[in-house]
């Protein structure tokens, strides 16, 4: 009962903890979606603005160049100097790249128009000042009655100067509007900052003020969980000497029964043999006897004993030879579950590299290749290890498909504090239905075309559980096998189980 009233709780504030996170994160994500776009809305205000500076900074070197045409032509009609022609030929050449700065920066097409108007304006100015320098000292002449309130190229620049003025004007209008616009996403960026500001101040109060209440709960029901389990220590400790014990004893009766059980087995093998004798000895009286009597012979009679004899005490002795290596491989079981484990560190690449050099010939022969990749260290009995290692190398040799060149792989890896070590083949495969029975006592899959008891992945996976560690296997028919051994890099050992 406490254990439930613990998980009730622990589920209770899990949920809550969960929901005030998502709340959390909900408007940790609003709050940045916001920023991100407040932030872009700033940026291209920013950049409106910084283009409109860039505007009216052109303007004003185009209303500059402009003046200083005007100043240069008037005096160079005063005073044919040479100085003014360099003048007004440097004012020119700034207004002409002036005007295509400018015309790459607006966007504005009415600004476009009065751009286009200036450049129409100072392109008949031009003929103007080109005329003056082809002919300096008719210029020069014609400018003493000149009333320059009416000369063309001074109205020319008037007109330049107040269309100047009017683009001018418009920037500035341009500008306190994207200025306005800036302020506004300033203020919308702070306020939204703000409010999200508060609202995760408020979700981090109510996590704490959940957890707090969650742990006064949890540490109310684990007041009850601790006097609930005041007597679960020792019944648990009793019921595990209890295990201990049942589990010694099946060892010992295990070895027992397999050890008894070879006296019979060694009757009979020893009778067989004296049966066999004796058929030998009748089958030469029969063919001595019907040598010289013919008209005795009698052929039910000679078949048994020179055909279904033979066959019947063959049929007992594999028979009985077999009972013998299943009995062999039930004692070398028991006595593995009795060894004490000696834990100790282990290079496992030179473990398996071992292990592999001592099955060369027989991968040799099966026309195999086995490579041996990178293994992790780990602390563990060496015995048990080389055990499982080679019993799953040498399935992989012996269950090769015979379609296909054998591949083997040896490869290993490490997660939080396990090693694993794949063995991997491009062999027959097996039947997902029998991953589960191939580790089972006495039980095989797949064609039977091999020697074995169907004790082998059994120890396999015996010894794998007293190191602490597991065995898996992942196959599919045709598709070869991984059988993958996890091991706990600091070794853990588990009572034996039979």
């Amino acid at each position: 009962m406490p254990d439930k009233v613990r998980q009730r709780y622990e589920k209770i504030g899990r949920r809550r903890v969960l929901a005030l996170l998502g709340v959390g994160l909900a408007l940790l994500f609003i709050a940045i979606t916001a920023a991100i776009l407040t932030m872009g809305s700033i940026s291209r205000d920013t950049d409106a603005v910084e283009r409109t500076l860039q505007r009216q900074a052109s303007i004003d070197s185009l209303a500059t160049s402009n003046e200083q045409i005007s100043a240069g032509r008037r005096g160079f009609l005063l005073q044919p100097d040479p100085a003014f022609t360099r003048t007004v030929r440097q004012a020119s050449s700034d207004f002409e790249g002036e005007q295509k700065r400018l015309s790459d920066l607006l966007d504005s097409r009415a600004q476009k128009d009065r751009l286009e108007e200036i450049r129409n304006l100072n392109s008949d100015r031009t003929v103007i000042i080109d005329r003056m320098f082809a002919d300096p000292n008719r210029a020069f002449l014609d400018a003493r009655g000149l009333d320059f309130n009416v000369d063309n190229g001074v109205l020319i620049t008037q007109d330049i100067r107040e269309i100047a003025k009017e683009m001018s004007a418009f920037e500035e209008a341009e500008l306190a509007r994207r200025n306005r616009a800036q302020l506004q996403s300033l203020v919308q960026f702070y306020v939204v900052g703000g409010i999200a500001f508060l609202l995760l101040i408020a979700v981090l109060v109510s996590a704490v003020i959940v957890v707090l209440r969650y742990n006064r709960d949890l540490a109310k029901a684990q007041v009850s969980l601790r006097d609930a389990n005041l007597g679960l220590e020792e019944a648990v400790q009793s019921r595990t000497s209890e295990l201990m014990r049942a589990n010694e004893e099946i060892q010992r009766f295990a070895y027992i029964v397999s050890h008894d059980l070879r006296s019979p087995l060694v009757n009979v093998l020893g009778f067989t043999s004296e049966l066999d004798e004796a058929r030998k000895t009748i089958h030469s009286h029969l063919a001595a006897l019907y040598a010289e009597n013919p008209d005795l012979r009698d052929e039910e009679t000679w078949l048994a004993v020179d055909e279904d004899l033979p066959e019947a005490l063959g049929f007992i002795r594999t028979s009985t030879e077999k009972m013998d290596r299943l009995i062999n491989s039930i004692l070398e079981l028991s006595r593995q579950g009795r060894r004490k484990l000696q834990p100790e560190v282990l290079d496992m690449e030179e473990l398996t590299e071992n292990i592999v050099a001592s099955l060369h010939q027989r991968a040799e022969d099966a026309g195999s290749d086995i490579q041996v990749h990178s293994i992790p260290d780990v602390e563990s009995d060496r015995i048990a290890v080389e055990q499982i290692v080679q019993n799953l190398i040498e399935n992989a040799i012996k269950y090769l498909s015979p379609q296909r060149p054998g591949e083997i792989r040896v490869e290993g890896s490490s997660a939080v504090g396990t090693v694993r070590v794949d063995v991997i083949d491009n062999g027959r495969g097996i039947a997902p239905e029998d991953h589960e029975r191939i580790f089972e006592l006495f039980r095989r899959a797949g064609t039977q075309d091999q020697e074995g008891e169907g004790l082998g992945l059994a120890n396999v996976r015996a010894l794998a559980y007293r190191l602490g560690g597991t065995i898996e296997v992942e196959s599919e028919l045709d598709q070869g096998a991984r059988f993958r051994l996890s091991l706990p890099a600091k070794f853990v050992a588990q009572e034996a189980v039979t």
